[in-house]
């Protein structure tokens, strides 16, 4: 199994609704989970409230300076876990009709998925092999499971202007941030709601249950 298979890039079509912009194709945005994103040097030509003189707000400016592992320092002093929903592309009307339809308490799972699946992938090449049918069970279980709790805190856009390199065109861009939110023994009581209950068939042989056993146990430290 594809470890990014729950996580498929979401594609919005718009098209119906939408008219083309001078300059800009038209396209869908493209959605990723916060773990999964490629960094690249960019100068940000515009933001959300910047004609009202507001600044980027740090959540925002660490994740978009130093990617998440920037935005997971500032959670640790935190009572809750920061989660971030992106989405990227050239058309801003798309972009922000996303951004409007966001639904915390039907988002989530994926968002909470995606960062579960990224602390079981850490040293981990293949999860499928490591974990057994119990790493498919979990993904599932927490992509289906109903969270509560959550809440929508934030959301912030930039424009983005990328300089050409030898691999890459000149390209200029959006990219938008949600930031939700959930109280952190909140969302820890829901997880290991979730561990004891879930039934992998077939079940994972001694090695692959002390694998799991092993992650579930230092779960939430550096989580």
């Amino acid at each position: 199994m594809n470890k990014y298979f729950f996580f498929a890039a979401l594609l919005i079509l718009f098209t119906s609704c939408l008219t083309e912009q001078p300059g800009f194709v038209l396209t869908p945005p493209t959605e990723t989970p916060e773990e999964i994103r490629a960094l690249r040097a960019f100068d940000i030509t515009d933001h959300k409230n910047r004609n009202t003189g507001l600044d980027i707000p740090e959540w925002a400016n660490r994740f978009f300076e130093d990617g998440i592992r920037a935005v997971r320092v500032m959670e640790a002093n935190m009572n809750s876990y920061m989660f971030i929903a992106r989405s990227e592309g050239n058309n801003f009307n798309a972009l922000n009709l996303w951004n409007d339809g966001f639904n915390a308490e039907l988002d989530f799972p994926r968002l909470a998925a995606a960062r579960i699946d990224a602390r079981f992938s850490v040293g981990v090449h293949f999860p499928d092999t490591e974990y057994g049918a119990f790493y498919e069970t979990l993904i599932r279980a927490v992509s289906d499971f109903r969270w509560t709790g959550m809440v929508k805190e934030d959301d912030f856009w930039i424009q983005r202007s990328f300089s050409a390199n030898e691999d890459e065109p000149a390209r200029e861009d959006w990219e938008f941030l949600i930031l939700v939110t959930i109280e952190k023994t909140h969302f820890a009581s829901q997880l290991n709601l979730i561990f004891q209950n879930i039934n992998p068939d077939p079940p994972p042989t001694e090695t692959q249950a002390l694998a799991a056993r092993r992650v579930i146990d230092r779960f939430f430290q550096g989580f």
